[in-house]
């Protein structure tokens, strides 16, 4: 299982990949060399290799999936859910993951997440393709009663601990791109995909200040003033206060335009704000969006 206390390198060598997919040093050169298997090659020649290179090779030659080292499922469903991962389709690892995420069960959580980013290196793959399924699917077992308000949040922290914690490994550029404020509503419990949002925006290049949920926007009066943002970032999954949430709305489109920044907003929280012609808000209907925003 990849350990997730310290920081992992991305990069294996010619002797760890003949290990996992059991054949010899001599015959991993012969693939590279061939073509067949992908890599990267240092100054000083050595070859160095992504999990990427191994999902794609596996792909083409089944007979090596079995040899990586993914996820221990520990059921007949072990060889589907990690081919999933290797494609990055999510279908039947969707269901499995709420299980687990339900059931608080960190560790399961975390090392799919950590497994797929190793594969693939998209943190969009990760937020549009797997947990935005899976958490619309908690929020609407909430709904219909399925979930207690305890059950919702012991799931929902899981997961925010796992997206938390899989930063460890993510890869991201000095911050060159600008400065980017991310906030919720004061009275907004769900911050997971505002937290989403700044890990996004922070493997663009943004340098991020997130201030988390529950967030009085009269407060940021003085973030506007220390930071200069020239990006906010909005989120609201659900407003219990609609009067509030249109006062706080309106006073931050007025900061924005006191200081110059665009606002962009998502969730779908805002769809139950009335929001005038005349205020210029960047609406976000996914991650895509936030990734080309």
């Amino acid at each position: 299982m990849i350990q997730t206390t310290e920081k992992i390198s991305p990069y294996i060598s010619s002797v760890d990949v003949a290990r996992i997919l059991d054949v010899n040093v001599a015959t991993v050169k012969r693939w590279t060399e061939a073509g067949k298997l992908d890599c990267v090659k240092t100054a000083g020649g050595h070859r160095k290799f992504l999990m990427r290179h191994l999902a794609a090779f596996a792909i083409e030659h089944e007979k090596y999936a079995q040899h990586l080292p993914l996820i221990q499922f520990g059921s007949e469903l072990n060889l589907d859910l990690n081919a999933e991962i290797l494609r990055g389709e999510f279908k039947d690892l969707v269901p499995f993951f709420l299980e687990k995420a339900m059931l608080c069960e960190s560790n399961m959580i975390q090392n799919i997440l950590n497994s797929i980013y190793m594969v693939h290196h998209d943190l969009l793959l990760i937020y549009d393709g797997l947990l935005t399924s899976v958490l619309h699917e908690i929020g609407h077992k909430w709904e219909r009663g399925e979930l207690s308000i305890t059950q919702e949040h012991l799931a929902s922290q899981t997961i925010r601990d796992g997206i938390v914690k899989l930063q460890e490994i993510v890869k991201k550029p000095e911050p060159d791109e600008g400065r980017a404020f991310v906030l919720t509503f004061s009275d907004e419990l769900h911050d997971i995909p505002a937290k989403m949002v700044q890990h996004l925006l922070e493997t663009r290049g943004f340098q991020v200040l997130y201030s988390g949920q529950r967030t009085p926007i009269g407060d940021t009066v003085k973030v506007f003033e220390s930071f200069h943002p020239q990006r906010v970032y909005i989120s609201s999954v659900y407003v219990e206060n609609l009067d509030e949430a249109q006062a706080e709305l309106t006073e931050l489109v007025d900061l924005c335009g006191k200081f110059n920044a665009d606002l962009y907003g998502g969730g779908s929280g805002l769809s139950q704000l009335s929001i005038p012609e005349d205020i210029h808000i960047r609406q976000l209907s996914n991650f895509q969006d936030v990734m080309e925003s």
